[in-house]
């Protein structure tokens, strides 16, 4: 029985020392067993396991067998690691979306890399900005790289036909996140190496992020557990835990993931983009990571972006389903647990951008037009005028106009409506409706008439009626009745102006009254202002009484 272990740092050391036994690499591996079936011999066994050149014998007397002729289902057969055939594996890549390559050994050009193509060891990858990229390793293990990334595929070899596959990956810069295959043998291994840790696992769903400007390793463990070494310590990461490393330390202890968030998708499809998608503030986050893919293998991410807040807008995506998920990030940039939800898009083709009348707006033609962008998703447009905003009384129905305008078919009473404005495209399917935009009909504003002018030697006073409070008033006089070139062309508060006594003669004038929505109404009457001229008169005095006294 062994001694009872009372120091926690001891209980971790061995908790250490027996995960990396279990994930010992290939070169210290003892023995691979196999398990007899029915119809086996063993020199069937030998070609197909064993190194070319290694002869059956070895494995009968390493397994102490007496008669080669006859294997008994259900024995184990004991075969060393180190003689058994091993080739090169190969990497696939799954799926890529944006601008992603590699490097390969002995090429000077990189390859752009496209879903399908097969890697092997040696080969350098990179991810840019807003790109993701999938791996698939020989035992079905998967890696994604994220945008920024460079990972080097370090080695890669498949024993035989056993299963075990020996997959070691190094991580310059960036982020990935591996779902790796429960292993089974002594010799199957998978690892990620950073600048400063190694990440070796047996089948787990974890993270590693190597930040090149601070120097630091963060690793995440999902699922299962890893062994995290640097600097010739080991520590032991469980579900639900994750350590950050300065480069050249030793690895200290794991500390508690942040929780998942609470994220709910909406049930019903979503039909306004972009889509503001919120979440419950979560304690000791400081930020969030935001991913979208088309399935929830997230073999690609269509959004990878962080949030400084609770909510983040997800882009105009084609309509379909999609694979959220949203975790929290502490203080150290550990990345949480993974809140996951689908929704689905139903959106297109989005409504087009409206004109007029906009919401809340006031229109006065009784039969008021209505105006709209042409999108360029849309072949014809779907447009209704409703008493209501849940669209129950439809005054109005027009299912396929074409341009960007329609007026209503009948006059309206004063009141207040709504309308609303949907995209067809060209296989016919009618997207979303715009919100109910609401508008309020309402008279015409008064049509002020300006009353008799008065002036003084320097000053001409002009007046009308008031109007309700909020409105102004714009003012135009002309020598031209037409009011081609105003000599004044004014809007003021009050129902009066006064301006400099302009040139002696005919002048118009004419006022509009201007709503506080900057709505202008029709001109009032059209008003004649003659002003004298004094000195012409002074002139006619004069000569009238020169020409008396000469009579005289």
């Amino acid at each position: 029985m062994l001694p009872r272990i009372r120091s926690r740092k001891a209980g971790r050391w061995m908790a250490a020392a027996l995960l990396a036994i279990s994930t010992v690499p290939a070169a210290q591996a003892t023995d691979w067993t196999y398990r007899v079936r029915p119809r086996d011999n063993i020199w069937d066994l030998s070609s197909r396991y064993l190194k070319p050149g290694m002869p059956w014998q070895k494995l009968q007397e390493y397994n102490k067998v007496a008669d080669p002729y006859h294997l008994p289902p259900g024995m184990r057969l004991q075969i060393p690691v180190a003689w058994l055939r091993v080739q090169p594996a190969k990497a696939k890549v799954v799926a890529v979306i944006g601008s992603a390559h590699a490097q390969l050994p002995g090429e000077a050009q990189p390859l752009a890399l496209q879903p399908g193509m097969q890697l092997g060891y040696g080969a350098r990858l990179v991810t840019g900005a807003d790109t993701s990229l999938t791996l698939e390793f020989a035992d079905g293990s998967r890696v994604l790289m994220l945008q920024d990334s460079a990972m080097e595929l370090d080695r890669m070899s498949a024993y035989g036909r056993t299963g075990m596959v020996d997959t070691r990956l190094r991580l310059q810069h960036g982020r990935v996140s591996s779902t790796v295959t429960p292993m089974t043998g002594s010799a199957a291994h998978f690892s990620v190496e950073t600048p400063g840790t190694t990440s070796s696992v047996r089948g787990t769903h974890f993270r590693v992020a190597a930040d090149a400007g601070a120097h630091r390793s963060r690793t995440e463990v999902l699922t299962g557990r890893i062994d995290v070494s640097g600097a010739r310590r080991h520590t032991l990461v469980e579900k639900g835990r994750g350590i950050a490393v300065a480069d050249g330390a030793r690895p200290g202890r794991a500390q508690p993931l942040l929780p998942p968030p609470a994220l709910h998708c909406p049930a019903r499809p979503i039909v306004q983009v972009p889509y503001q998608l919120g979440w419950p503030v979560l304690a000791g986050a400081s930020r969030y990571r935001v991913q979208v893919a088309a399935s929830e293998r997230f073999e690609a991410l269509l959004v990878d972006r962080l949030s400084d807040s609770a909510h983040a807008s997800l882009p105009d995506l084609p309509d379909g389903e999609y694979a959220v998920r949203v975790h929290g990030i502490d203080a150290q940039q550990l990345e949480g647990q993974d809140a996951v939800c689908t929704l689905r898009i139903n959106g297109h083709p989005q409504p087009p951008l409206v004109v007029e009348p906009q919401s809340g707006s006031k229109v006065r033609d009784t039969r008021p037009r209505f105006r709209w962008t042409e999108s360029e998703q849309a072949v014809s447009y779907a447009w209704q005028l409703a008493a209501d905003a849940a669209f129950t009384r439809v005054l109005a129905d027009k299912p396929a106009l074409t341009g960007d305008h329609v007026r209503a078919p009948q006059s309206l009473p004063y009141g207040t409506y709504y309308w609303r404005i949907a995209s067809r495209d060209g296989n016919g399917k009618l997207g979303p409706y715009s919100a109910a935009l609401p508008f309020e009909l309402v008279p015409q504003p008064p049509s002020p008439e300006v009353g008799k002018p008065s002036s003084t030697r320097r000053q001409l006073s002009l007046g009308w009626q008031a109007g309700e409070p909020g409105q102004r008033y714009h003012v135009q006089l002309d020598r031209d009745p037409a009011f081609a070139h105003p000599a004044v062309d004014q809007t003021v508060d009050q129902a009066s102006l006064q301006i400099p006594k302009p040139g002696s003669g005919t002048w118009y004038v004419r006022v509009q009254t201007v709503e506080p929505d900057g709505y202008a109404g029709p001109w009032g009457p059209v008003q004649k202002v003659r002003l004298s001229c004094l000195g012409c008169r002074i002139a006619v005095v004069g000569g009238a009484a020169a020409l008396l006294w000469l009579l005289l």
